[in-house]
């Protein structure tokens, strides 16, 4: 009898060792289709200071939680990953002027459109978990 659970164990490993990578893959991240509406929304304009984050719950890069300033975890729209992937790596805070949605009260989405005072474009939308 124990060499059969001990098989059983085993075939129960295998099955489990070769389903969870699977798993792991089938959730694919593809970029925002609905991300044109959300920028065209995107009218009152907003100055502030934080950092760059990336991660994969937020789409990509965003712009990082502000505790002293209470701005929240906004989105990025308009993506330029080498931009943002430097600012992310320097960890620095920097001056953001774009735009968000006056109709979404928490603002959790931006458009930028300058950085510490340079122009900024961005043409990569965020990611969204495929349908």
């Amino acid at each position: 009898m124990t060499g059969r659970k001990f098989l059983c164990l085993i075939v129960l490993a295998a099955v489990l060792g070769l389903a969870l990578p699977g798993l792991a893959t089938a959730q694919k991240y593809v970029p925002d289709p609905d991300v044109g509406h959300k920028i065209r929304a995107a009218t009152q304009r907003i100055t502030l200071t934080a950092r760059i984050g990336y991660s994969l719950k937020h789409g990509g890069y965003y712009v990082m939680d502000n505790p002293r300033r209470q701005s929240g975890n906004k989105v990025i729209l308009n993506q330029n990953f080498q931009v943002l992937k430097a600012l992310n790596r320097s960890r620095r805070a920097v001056t953001i002027q774009g735009r968000v949605d006056p109709l979404n009260f928490l603002a959790t989405q931006i458009v930028i459109d300058r950085i510490n005072g340079r122009p900024y474009r961005g043409a990569h939308a965020p990611l969204v978990p495929r349908p």
